[in-house]
């Protein structure tokens, strides 16, 4: 049997566990990247309607005992061209958004009905960085980053005519440069209108009580709760949701990787208690995490000493650094030297995507079927030639739509 027959009997058995073993994750949209309550945490040129349809088979095949088709990789006409496409969201496997905003040409918003074969752009986004789309628990499909024209770092999109997309600004930063938030990064939103957006470049915060207006803070660590003017700061990479409470993920690249837990002291809200994951004698930074429940979590990024992707699981105590495990995807044969960037999850089914190192080498693909434990290679062999992978959504049929760092943009499925 040559190799080749191998990895596609390999891809076969991928897509049949995908097709026969999924069931809905705790997240209200299919596949939401960050698994949070709001359809959050998953960046992304100016207008003008993307019309190309992106068809050449890029893999390979794989059996989907489902539809009774085949599963394979497509090349899509990605809009974000010269920008990560970091701000990706798909209702369903056909209705989705995309917003573009990593870089200096980053900007606008594009809609697609057909699984991003072809897209629409929206005038109204055409000065707008998009760093995060998450549809809340509302139902309101929420934006954050930059309106360049009008000055707003989140806003709600008025979805009434689909062919005409409207932004409705909700905060706008102040002139305070310690405090604003300049740049949105990411929006959690909880199911009674609690509001958290964190900075892109800084370490401030965003806040919205239930029923209330806009505050900004400095930090958002617990010890703001006492001292709120001279608390230590950290920067955050992912905010999410999970019933009231919100969670994060993070840390800068010279700093160990750590994960920030509702604060439970008296009287925090937005607050967040930092669990130290890695010897503090490494570097890390970690881009996304999941929940399953308040218990059981997966983390995800790059480990900057080794420069291997950097995993964690938790099952039971997140708030005790020991019950937490490290995950090497070494252990899965799979020995990139590597970061991830993004996961996305359904049921137990966790697909992770990221950069190579160095990133000439392109992007990768994995995929877990027990919750982030063991991992198989899925990256499409001519994934080599596309920069960093920067966003995925998995959808309850085991396809799935990914992001690359140059605005390209591929899915898998029939």
């Amino acid at each position: 049997m040559t190799h080749e027959m191998m990895r596609s009997l390999a891809l076969c058995a991928v897509a049949t566990a995908l097709a026969c073993d999924l069931s809905p994750a705790d997240e209200p949209g299919p596949g939401s990247t960050s698994g949070e309550t709001p359809t959050d945490d998953g960046g992304e040129t100016t207008g003008g309607e993307d019309s190309d349809t992106g068809d050449s088979t890029a893999g390979q095949d794989a059996a989907d005992e489902t539809g009774g088709g085949l599963l394979e990789w497509s090349e899509l006409a990605g809009p974000c061209g010269g920008s990560a496409t970091n701000a990706m969201w798909f209702d369903d496997a056909s209705t989705g958004f995309a917003g573009c905003g990593e870089n200096a040409e980053g900007e606008g918003l594009f809609t697609t009905i057909d699984g991003g074969a072809t897209r629409e752009s929206h005038s109204a986004f055409n000065e707008v960085r998009t760093m995060d789309i998450r549809r809340g628990p509302d139902g309101v499909l929420y934006g954050a980053g930059t309106d360049q024209l009008d000055g707003f770092s989140l806003w709600s999109i008025d979805e009434t005519t689909p062919d005409d997309l409207e932004l409705t600004g909700l905060y706008t930063p102040s002139n305070n440069a310690f405090t604003s938030v300049g740049q949105g990064e990411n929006a959690a939103v909880t199911p009674a209108g609690q509001i958290l957006v964190d900075s892109l470049t800084g370490t401030s915060a965003a806040y919205r009580p239930a029923g209330g207006v806009f505050e900004e803070h400095h930090s958002i660590s617990e010890a703001a709760i006492a001292d709120p003017d001279n608390a230590p700061a950290f920067q955050v990479r992912r905010i999410m949701a999970f019933d009231e409470q919100f969670y994060a993920v993070g840390s800068l690249i010279n700093d160990p990787a750590r994960v920030h837990l509702p604060s439970q002291l008296p009287g925090a809200t937005f607050h967040f208690e930092s669990v130290l994951l890695q010897p503090d004698t490494r570097d890390g930074e970690l881009h996304d995490m999941h929940m399953w429940s308040t218990t059981h979590m997966i983390v995800a990024g790059h480990d900057q000493s080794e420069r291997f992707p950097l995993i964690y699981v938790v099952d039971g105590d997140p708030y005790a650094a020991g019950d937490w495990q490290q995950v090497e995807l070494a252990d899965s044969g799979i020995e990139y030297q590597a970061g991830i960037n993004d996961l996305d999850v359904v049921g137990d089914t966790v697909v992770a995507v990221g950069e190579k190192i160095p990133t000439s080498a392109g992007g990768f693909v994995v995929i877990s079927q027990d919750a982030g434990l063991t991992w198989e290679d899925i990256t499409p062999e001519d994934l080599g030639s596309v920069g960093a992978l920067s966003a995925v959504q998995l959808f309850d049929d085991g396809s799935m739509v990914v992001g690359g760092g140059g605005g390209e943009m591929w899915r898998y499925g029939q």
